[in-house]
């Protein structure tokens, strides 16, 4: 009876941990994948040792040539997020923005922005969002709704897939074609890469801006355009999404109406070794969690669910009865022994 009873409980033992490693493989852990609320991602800089810009210095505008280095920073907006409603709800990430371009030798900065946007946890891609907003004039906040966040911007999706997807181009304010061109290890990852080229196009540019530039650098003409072109590379990490490698090429032109086109932006932007270290840190533990609960942990389950549920059964099948059977000799009764005739 003791032998039967264990046979029992550890088949059914058995069959429990192959539900929990179901449900861990295909509801607990998927469900689990969002960027949690909590997140603050590390700064990224990326930089170019040696790079061609325009610096507005002193009353005047010039061409220079020097090192840059832009930093990215993020603020996650913790009430506004809790604040949202309807579909967005508990499913959206806000996130402050702030970018700082400056000169590498001498820390003048060359650039300040700031942007706004809402970003959905699981596939990392803008959503509409009424409060999204961006701003490229230091001092002056950015304004509620005048811009359209679309596409990745930051983050791509868990489970990033072997296909293009739209990527936001910050000189067009619209998203463009990033395509999936290969698997390649970087940084100790395994990692997709993907690749965005931008041919060379006139851009919008605020007039003040754009007057600036001409009265400074093309004095002779009455009018003109700013061109711009830009090729980028990501290196993807599929499991989270992260985006642990990042390439940009990127160059303008002011063309005036008379005169040569001058070169206003040239440079070859890339992440520098302490983002390396913490993009590739953050991703390598996100990684490891998500094998860890939903690959590892389900397949050791299910071994020993099996092993408990075949060890169960065959001490079930080898527990002894509980009646008792007949012995053979005792089938038939034994004859009488035969009575003497007198």
């Amino acid at each position: 009876m003791t032998r039967r009873l264990t046979g029992v409980t550890l088949f059914g033992l058995g069959v429990l941990c192959l539900l929990l490693a179901g449900g861990l493989a295909w509801i607990i852990v998927p469900s689990q994948k969002k960027v949690p609320l909590d997140l603050i991602p590390p700064d990224v800089v990326v930089a170019d040792d040696s790079a061609t810009f325009a610096q507005a210095k002193d009353g005047q505008v010039t061409v220079e040539q020097a090192g840059l280095r832009s930093r990215t920073g993020i603020t996650p907006d913790f009430r506004a997020a809790a604040d949202l409603t309807g579909d967005l709800a508990d499913e959206t990430l806000i996130w402050n923005v702030f970018h700082a371009t400056d000169r590498a030798d001498t820390g003048e900065a060359i650039n300040r922005a700031e942007s706004r946007v809402a970003l959905d946890r699981r596939s990392g891609a803008a959503v509409d969002w009424e409060g999204q907003c961006h701003s490229e004039n230091p001092g002056v906040a950015c304004l509620a709704g005048n811009v359209d966040f679309e596409g990745q911007l930051y983050l791509f999706p868990f489970g990033t897939e072997k296909k293009t997807y739209q990527y936001w181009d910050s000189a067009l304010h619209r998203a463009l074609p990033m395509e999936y061109t290969a698997e390649e290890n970087f940084n100790g990852l395994p990692t997709y890469r993907f690749e965005q080229q931008i041919p060379q196009q006139a851009v919008d540019m605020d007039p003040t801006s754009l007057a600036g530039l001409m009265a400074f650098l093309a004095p002779g003409a009455t009018t003109g355009t700013v061109n711009y072109r830009a090729a980028r590379t990501l290196w993807v990490e599929p499991k989270t999404g992260a985006i642990v490698g990042y390439r940009e090429q990127q160059h303008r032109e002011l063309v005036p109406d008379s005169g040569a086109p001058i070169v206003i932006f040239d440079a070859d932007l890339q992440y520098d070794q302490d983002t390396l270290a913490a993009l590739h840190d953050q991703a390598a533990g996100g990684r490891t969690q998500l094998m860890l609960l939903g690959f590892w942990v389900p397949i050791i389950l299910v071994l020993i669910g099996l092993a408990l549920m075949i060890g169960g059964f065959l001490l079930t099948r080898g527990a002894p009865g509980t009646g008792r059977r007949t012995p053979a000799h005792a089938a038939e009764p034994e004859p009488a022994p035969a009575q003497r005739t007198p």
